[in-house]
């Protein structure tokens, strides 16, 4: 993949996306005319839906940034240390909106749609992206905007091992990682959930189910909390996939979760695993976890936690996969613990 960037003079990456500099304002930031074709993309652009009641939940400027294989869309809001928030499947930056309000007076909150995810272009490529091409996409994301004082973290699903495949390949560049139901090997006596396996082990049946019907992401928005979502965050989080061709990137993440040896994304996420105890040796970590989450499961925890003995632990009992639905604001006063501490 050798597109141009779309952009990436100063002057873009702070000003000139679609919808200006972000301000850290409260008033409602409308998204502005969605940008056309990308240089070198293959197809054309697939318009998602960009405004709805969903925005009062949303209010932040979107700006985009040329990477090659499309065009990323991403949050970028106040001044000071920057903070990266990555999502994982099928959320998109809209599942931290909470996270961003709280800490945007003081510090940079940077928060990217994975391609094909969120408000991120879709072109017929993305279904087949993989691990190693999604850590790609956040370096070139990174290196795109210039950002150059060291990060924090804070990573949730898919997004862990796509922030850790960057992160401990980079460990100079990061401040601390913090990381919310997720993983990077399989814990002894785990066993994947009837309802994930649909999906995931039968390829052709996980493109009908995730893809032509929808039911991954409205499955996860039904059964990811242990209390009803709100009928705008419900909307917020399902508006990016409510079209066919919108989903695309969600059956690719699915389909390219390992949970075989032989699996194409296994050697990568092995190597991952193999750098997590050096690379993050010294580093500030803390573990957030929602324990009644029936896809990354307590197991997942207590086996980052006997790997990384250093790590804070913020242990939610009453918070299912999506735990920033769930207890938002027990969350938010531990990040703003963790990492102010660090100032």
């Amino acid at each position: 993949m050798t597109m141009p960037p779309h952009d990436n003079t100063p002057a873009a990456r702070r000003d000139g996306g679609p919808g200006g500099a972000g301000t850290g304002g409260a008033a409602l930031a409308p998204a502005g005319p969605a940008p056309g074709r990308s240089p070198g993309a293959r197809g054309a652009r697939i318009p998602v839906p960009e405004e709805g009641p969903w925005r009062l939940e949303y209010p932040f400027r979107s700006r985009y940034l040329g990477i090659p294989g499309g065009l990323m869309h991403y949050v970028d809001e106040g001044s000071g240390p920057p903070v990266l928030l990555v999502h994982g499947n099928p959320t998109w930056s809209f599942m931290y909106r909470e996270v961003i309000r709280a800490f945007r007076g003081s510090f940079r909150v940077l928060a990217p749609d994975h391609l094909g995810m969120g408000l991120s272009e879709r072109t017929p490529d993305e279904g087949r992206r993989n691990l190693a091409a999604r850590v790609s996409d956040l370096g070139s994301f990174l290196d795109g905007i210039g950002l150059e004082d060291p990060v924090r973290i804070l990573a949730h699903d898919w997004g862990g091992p796509v922030a850790l495949g960057w992160a401990l390949r980079h460990p100079a560049r990061v401040a601390s990682v913090s990381l919310m139901n997720t993983g990077l090997r399989i814990p002894r006596g785990y066993r994947m959930p009837a309802r994930l396996a649909l999906f995931q082990r039968v390829p052709a049946i996980g493109a009908l189910l995730a893809r032509d019907l929808g039911l991954f992401a409205r499955g996860l928005a039904d059964a990811g909390t242990v209390r009803p979502l709100s009928a705008r965050a419900r909307e917020g989080l399902l508006a990016p996939y409510a079209r066919r061709e919108h989903r695309a990137a969600i059956a690719g993440f699915v389909r390219d979760i390992p949970w075989r040896p032989s699996h194409p994304s296994g050697r990568h996420l092995e190597e991952t695993d193999a750098l997590l105890e050096t690379a993050l040796a010294g580093k500030p970590v803390s573990l957030i976890w929602g324990l009644r989450d029936f896809v990354f499961t307590p197991l997942f925890l207590y086996d980052l936690k006997k790997r990384l003995p250093r790590a804070r632990v913020l242990a939610l009992p009453r918070s299912g996969h999506y735990l920033l639905e769930d207890e938002p604001g027990r969350i938010i006063r531990f990040l703003g613990r963790f990492w102010n501490a660090l100032r």
